[in-house]
């Protein structure tokens, strides 16, 4: 099984680019609360549904209370002591969504400003840090998730040419009986040919006494 998975990584990297990386960048982006500062990552190869189960298990690691409206997920009043003593409130949403890679926002309410790397890079650096990470856990579990379905789909075939090569041996065994049986039947037929041969001269000889009657 090891070496089927490897072989369909093998042609999984070559059917797609080898190396994306998982990027951050510092834009504006249009929430429920308006257009903010936020942190945006790009997740190559990245599944949907993965991201958006991530996303609510992001959201409610950030330790605030936790919800999920339209698309937008938010922890209010959060607290990490990395980025310091205050609670503020997270939001995070998919603005993207490619068929090689999608892009999730990260925006951060300090108290009225949104966190953004020019005011407040020590705790942007933190955001940032998280945003890749998640991305970066989001495109594993999503490959994963490719690997699992192109392996089954191996499998399926492996197990269909199995199948088929059973049916080949099976006719072939079929085959072998049937010539045998066949050789059987030759023998049994020049045997009766022999038996017919006789029974015709019996006849020819029992057809002749009549010849004799007078």
């Amino acid at each position: 099984m090891k070496q089927l998975t490897l072989l369909v990584v093998a042609i999984f990297l070559t059917t797609r680019v080898v190396s994306q990386e998982v990027k951050t960048s510092d834009e504006k982006v249009s929430f429920s609360q308006g257009t903010v500062d936020a942190v945006v990552v790009t997740i190559p190869y990245a599944s949907k549904d993965v991201v958006e189960k991530g996303l609510k298990s992001e959201m409610k690691d950030w330790g605030g209370k936790y919800s999920n409206s339209k698309d937008e997920y938010s922890s209010k009043q959060a607290k990490m002591k990395a980025m310091g003593d205050k609670y503020f409130d997270g939001y995070a949403k998919i603005i993207e969504s490619g068929s090689d890679n999608i892009k999730v926002a990260f925006a951060v309410d300090l108290g009225g400003v949104y966190l953004n790397s020019d005011n407040y890079p020590d705790q942007y650096k933190v955001i940032e840090d998280r945003a890749k990470k998640f991305g970066q856990t989001a495109s594993k579990e999503s490959v994963n998730g490719m690997i699992d379905v192109e392996t089954k789909t191996l499998k399926k075939l492996n197990g269909e040419k199995e199948d088929l090569q059973k049916d080949i041996e099976s006719y072939k065994k079929k085959i072998s009986e049937a010539e045998q049986k066949i050789k059987g039947d030759e023998s049994a037929i020049q045997k009766k040919e022999g038996e017919i041969e006789a029974q015709s001269k019996k006849l020819e000889e029992v057809q002749g006494l009549l010849k004799k009657i007078k």
